[in-house]
């Protein structure tokens, strides 16, 4: 079973970000390998989680993406849940997140 966490917490990282998901995402399904791919989302990222981002992040959910959103990044920067996309998920911790993550055996990937 392969699976994954993607780290991101700059701006300026989401197109990369997006390309090594639809890249893994779609290396999987060739080779039918099954597996779970979460996106970790905090630090300055989470701006692109509001509901008026360019950022579409139903896309991934729809993809089979489980979008976490790090709840301390959000309320370090007043950015309220009700602001947000509805198809991401709220961890207490970003940090938290990793490691629990990482703990069970997912590889980390922060480009």
């Amino acid at each position: 079973m392969l699976n994954t966490i993607i780290h991101i917490d700059e701006n300026f990282k989401w197109s990369t970000v997006n390309s090594n998901l639809y890249h893994l995402l779609e290396w999987m399904k060739d080779y039918e390998e099954v597996g779970s791919v979460e996106l970790l989302i905090n630090g300055e990222a989470v701006e692109m989680v509001k509901d008026v981002s360019p950022i579409n992040l139903q896309k991934l959910v729809t993809l089979g993406v489980d979008v976490m959103v790090c709840e301390n990044s959000l309320q370090q920067r007043n950015i309220s849940l009700s602001e947000l996309q509805d198809s991401v998920k709220i961890v207490p911790s970003g940090v938290v997140e990793l490691t629990l993550q990482q703990r069970a055996g997912y590889s980390y990937i922060k480009p």
